[in-house]
């Protein structure tokens, strides 16, 4: 029932993920100054596009990763309310993030290179951005099976068993 119902959050989490992050580039680009716009390259700006796209790529599959365990976790057989499993997945999306970025601070501690700390305040902004953005897909999933339920078809003999 859920991958019935969430299959197409699936499919557009990971391509909405890797435009996000390609799109930090774009804002970071406009917002630098001219000296450093001036010396970009082709090369370059296509490499930082597709490293950014690529960080966004997997913050989104961290994210529908959570997403999909809290919701199947808590809610198996989607017997709750739709609020409460947008709520579920928007927390359970947040939380894979979290956990992504603690796993690679930790990693970076470990490592020795001092950048835990910053990682930590970057995941949790896109912690934040993964729960709306996965609230917002996983609200409008809900909308459109409320609108399109399945309708009982007709059977082509009628019998005593099937008006049973």
């Amino acid at each position: 029932m859920m991958v019935h119902r969430y299959w197409r959050i699936a499919l557009v989490a990971p391509v909405i993920g890797f435009l996000l992050g390609a799109a930090v580039v774009g804002v970071m680009s406009l917002g630098s100054n001219p000296q450093a716009r001036a010396g970009q390259t082709i090369e370059g700006v296509v490499r930082a596009i597709l490293g950014f796209g690529a960080v966004g790529l997997v913050v989104s599959i961290a994210a529908l990763v959570g997403g999909v365990v809290l919701v199947g976790c808590l809610d198996r057989h989607l017997a709750k309310s739709s609020g409460v499993r947008t709520a579920l997945a928007a927390l359970g999306a947040a939380g894979g993030v979290l956990v992504l970025g603690i796993v690679f601070a930790t990693v970076q501690g470990i490592i020795g290179a001092g950048w835990a700390y910053l990682i930590i305040t970057f995941t949790v902004v896109l912690a934040t951005a993964a729960g709306i953005a996965a609230a917002f897909l996983v609200h409008r999933a809900e909308r459109r099976s409320e609108r399109t339920r399945p309708e009982r078809g007709e059977h082509p003999l009628p019998s005593a068993w099937v008006d049973f």
